[in-house]
């Protein structure tokens, strides 16, 4: 038999105990138009916060209010108005720009020598001032740390590499985990935890250098991105490039930088009917004379046998990076695992001692 949690009846209305602490996980099936409606929502509409789930959860609480009087006592916490920073994120660079002069604006001490000199006032050092706090004030609210714009913090490249990148390449789930990164807490997606198909990578040489490089950098125009990522799609003349999210960004990626004698069968791998991108990644390899180049790196998933591959590729790009690019060709799959060597027991000899304390 089911029953309601535990609640009791407050203004009419059905009131329900809520233990932040009690978590529960729903999947949530649906076709790909309403997930690309929900995602539209959570990134474009900050009524609802700033998540798939998030989205779902407020239309959920708003139609349980007013189609049965059901509410709840505390904010449940995928609608906590604290913003966050998600995992696997890039800061923009403009933003990255603004908060480290702000920071360093923010500092009365930065103006003494100028005050000593009569250069400027008290007054407009107090002006300078408050601006510069209102600035990382409005980025804080955006959900970034001020910590994170120190002039030595470590890139995002770095930080993602010490030892994220598995989540990077994983499929994931709809469902949202909150980690520890660095002392603070961020949010992200969980990875499928029944994808091991990051062992491809290591056991074929193939290593990310940037991941999600469409996410992470070519939606976005060059003063958007991380330095990170600019400095290496330098490597591979794209660092000026963006693409818009349509369907087709695989195509021209491959169009522009795949070898021309290798296109067709690119083309084809990713347009197969049972195939789907999951990934797309900037990578170099593991081999003698190839760790100075850099690659595209196309991971398709065949949901018809639940296998994966990697299309790895670039074309020489001549110019100040012909020791960056070449062309390249290879599409990676799953490594068989080496097998063991039997023991013939027909080839081991025996031999025999004999104990002369039996004998007495």
């Amino acid at each position: 038999m089911v029953t309601l949690p535990a609640h009791s009846v407050v203004d009419g209305n059905t009131m329900f105990e809520v233990d932040t602490k009690d978590r529960a996980t729903i999947i949530f099936k649906c076709e790909g138009a309403l997930k690309d409606v929900l995602y539209y929502l959570a990134k474009d509409d900050n009524k609802y916060g700033k998540t798939i789930t998030a989205v779902i959860t407020e239309m959920v609480t708003q139609s349980l209010k007013s189609e049965h009087q059901y509410t709840f006592d505390k904010t449940l916490t995928a609608l906590q108005t604290r913003s966050v920073v998600r995992s696997g994120e890039a800061i923009p660079y403009y933003i990255k720009s603004a908060m480290e002069s702000a920071v360093k604006a923010s500092n009365p001490a930065g103006y003494a020598d100028e005050l000593a000199a009569g250069i400027i006032t008290v007054e407009e050092v107090k002006t300078k001032v408050d601006e510069a706090n209102n600035t990382i004030m409005k980025y804080m609210a955006m959900g970034y740390n001020p910590s994170d714009f120190h002039p030595n913090k470590k890139s995002f490249g770095y930080k993602w590499s010490e030892g994220s990148w598995i989540w990077e390449v994983s499929k994931k789930t709809d469902e949202e985990e909150t980690i520890t990164v660095g002392g603070r807490e961020v949010t992200r997606l969980k990875r499928d935890g029944s994808d091991i198909h990051y062992l491809q990578y290591t056991d074929n040489g193939v290593t990310v250098i940037c991941p999600n490089i469409f996410t992470n950098a070519l939606y976005m125009s060059y003063v958007e991105r991380d330095e990170y990522f600019n400095r290496e799609l330098r490597k591979v003349e794209l660092q000026h490039q963006q693409y818009g999210k349509n369907g087709k960004e695989y195509q021209k990626i491959l169009e522009e930088c795949c070898p021309q004698s290798n296109l067709k069968e690119a083309l084809d791998l990713i347009s197969a009917t049972d195939s789907e991108i999951i990934g797309a990644h900037l990578v170099k390899l593991e081999r003698k004379n190839k760790r100075q180049y850099r690659y595209m790196c196309l991971d398709v998933w065949n949901k018809k046998d639940d296998t994966y591959k990697q299309i790895v590729f670039m074309s020489e790009r001549g110019g100040i990076n012909n020791k960056t690019t070449e062309d390249f060709y290879e599409v990676f799959g799953k490594v068989a695992p080496k097998s063991r060597k039997k023991t013939n027991k027909s080839n081991i000899v025996e031999i025999g001692f004999t104990d002369e304390r039996v004998k007495k």
